[in-house]
């Protein structure tokens, strides 16, 4: 019996604060997790939710003064699990309200477990 080569999760990474991008992709990369980005646009960002073999995303919730909703649709449909990154309340009617957040600031120990939780439920 041959051991099955072990599958490298990729993460795309959608945050536009250029330091908590660089942590995150650091961080990740760090957990043998292959980055996606990171990217810091909504274009980007729906362009690389169509990669393949897309395992999950990290998506800041406000881009640039705008929701990343629309990128968050995609990656639904295609059934990757997402986490929203934010360092504010979400707003009441936002869709997917029951999505995971990661509130900034977060440790790595943060991180780490919502990493966790996003493939457990998925």
């Amino acid at each position: 019996m041959t051991d099955k080569p072990k599958h490298r999760r990729t993460v795309l990474v959608l945050e536009d604060e250029p330091f908590i991008a660089i942590m995150l992709e650091e961080e990740l990369e760090a957990l043998g997790i292959h980055v996606l980005g990171p990217v810091n646009n909504m274009k980007s960002a729906l362009l690389l939710a169509e990669a393949p073999d897309l395992d999950g995303a990290l998506l800041d919730l406000n881009i640039n003064g705008a929701y990343a909703t629309e990128v968050a649709e995609k990656l639904h449909r295609r059934g990757v699990p997402f986490i929203f990154v934010t360092g504010h309340e979400p707003p009441a009617g936002l869709r997917y309200r029951d999505v995971k957040t990661l509130r900034k600031p977060f440790s790595e120990i943060d991180l780490r477990s919502a990493l966790l939780s996003l493939w457990d439920r998925s």
